[in-house]
């Protein structure tokens, strides 16, 4: 594994990706999705029709999954998203990490707006068996700047788990959720309490970050707000790994549906 990413959980590559490709997809995804008054399954799983923040035509609600998840006639996104994150780019940058052959993207989600998110790690989402080896790659669509609201990243060795108890949460009877959030609460506050070093990056087009799935992040907040803050995230594993989430830690290969789009990468759909 790259030194400077098992040391500190993240890693900027900068233009690795054709400007002129990302340009197109996020002109095309502000164009087609802003105005757009279908049904599009969003970030929390659901279905559901365009929410804009107050007084703006900024979308709030993310898109999920959009390199295979969209209707017929949004799926130039689709097939223009999917060329990107199958990129051999994408593909170089993930090898020069890790190594691995093969991976298996397991989730995107296509930003149109700045977010607001607290601390929190992207392992209870997806993750390895054992923990920390799953990556989140953020691709920004257009230039960032410092109030554009970018990602901030509080460097942390790969494979290090901060455990429910090692927050001091007590057990009992918690859903997913409950559990998930209370987390995030509980690691801000450690976070705070310890002066634990944060670091963003100004990026362009055609960058992109790296982070492990246990890398605590979050997002600054922009400025103004909202704004536009046209970005992708992925998340994606390599192959070879067993799969789970924070939570759930299976001992053996987990089926899945993948389907493998090339000798490089595979797509999980659900």
């Amino acid at each position: 594994m790259n030194e400077q990413y098992k040391r500190d959980g993240y890693r900027l590559f900068r233009s690795v990706l054709p400007g002129d490709e990302v340009t197109a997809l996020g002109d095309m995804a502000y164009g087609l999705i802003t105005p757009y008054r279908g049904e599009i399954r969003r970030q929390d799983g659901s279905l559901a029709f365009n929410e804009y923040h107050p007084s703006s035509l900024l979308v709030k609600n993310s898109i999920l999954n959009a390199h295979f998840s969209l209707p017929d006639d949004l799926k130039p996104i689709s097939v223009a998203l999917s060329a990107l994150i199958t990129s051999s780019g994408i593909y170089e940058s993930l090898r020069e990490l890790d190594g691995a052959e093969h991976y298996t993207v397991h989730q995107t989600i296509i930003f149109i707006s700045a977010q607001t998110t607290i601390p929190h790690l992207d392992s209870w989402s997806i993750d390895t068996a054992p923990h920390g080896y799953s990556h989140t790659v953020w691709i920004p669509l257009e230039d960032m700047d410092y109030l554009s609201g970018l990602p901030a990243l509080v460097p942390w060795p790969v494979g290090k788990l901060v455990t429910e108890a090692d927050l001091g949460l007590p057990d009992g009877d918690f859903s997913f959720r409950q559990r998930h959030d209370r987390y995030c609460v509980a690691l801000s506050e450690r976070l705070s309490s310890t002066s634990a070093d944060v670091r963003t990056l100004f990026m362009r087009k055609g960058d992109i970050v790296v982070w492990s799935s246990l890398t605590p992040h979050f997002s600054l907040p922009s400025s103004p707000f909202p704004r536009k803050r046209l970005s992708v995230q992925m998340l994606i594993r390599p192959t070879h790994h067993r799969w789970g989430n924070f939570v759930i830690q299976p001992a053996q290969a987990t089926p899945d549906r993948a389907e493998r789009i090339s000798e490089r990468f595979s797509f999980i759909v659900v």
